[in-house]
């Protein structure tokens, strides 16, 4: 069928996910993956931070952005900083889920490159994916890269079984006692 292969949306299921034709009814997560360019930490914790946050909030939920620590890559650019966190959203899914995170993307930068799967009865549930990369010229002039997730929180569904971890192995959003800022 023409056009069928604009149906499928490159989404990563966790691993053991059972297939299912039932419409996804757990909870939402928000996964927010930003590079900030910064050589110190103690300012990307008082200035650069803070000034995202007043953008976008606090999509941690106050636990903090969890730092991630690639020393593990030898040819990554050392002035870059990457933080991610995870946002919690109460499912099923609603439109004001979808409403809200456009208004965070779009408070940070106004250019973006975006897939998404809208369909609430799709057995994945909605998904959304949004990407930009420093030539948009955003609004906070120290991130130079961000990818953000809309999507079912399997992890919950999975009864805490799965969930996203870092390259360094990691986990976020899981104990907020580790690596939050």
């Amino acid at each position: 069928m023409p056009g069928s292969g604009f149906r499928t949306i490159p989404q990563l299921l966790p691993p053991g996910w059972r297939e299912s034709k039932e419409p996804f009814a757990g909870d939402y997560e928000i996964y927010w993956s930003i590079y900030i360019r910064c050589n110190n930490k103690r300012k990307l914790r008082e200035i650069h931070i803070p000034a995202l946050e007043a953008l976008i909030g606090q999509p941690h939920g106050g636990k903090g952005w969890v730092l991630e620590n690639e020393d593990y890559d030898e040819d990554r650019d050392r002035s870059l900083q990457r933080i991610v966190a995870l946002q919690r959203l109460d499912g099923p899914y609603n439109d004001r889920f979808l409403v809200d995170f456009m208004k965070s993307l779009y408070s940070l930068s106004p250019y973006w490159t975006i897939q998404a799967r809208l369909d609430p009865s799709h057995p994945h549930g909605v998904y959304v994916n949004a990407r930009f990369e420093r030539e948009t010229a955003p609004e906070a002039s120290a991130v130079v890269d961000a990818m953000v997730e809309l999507e079912g929180s399997f992890t919950d569904a999975m009864g805490g079984e799965s969930g996203r971890y870092l390259g360094t192995g990691q986990r976020i959003g899981g104990d907020s006692a580790s690596g939050g800022s």
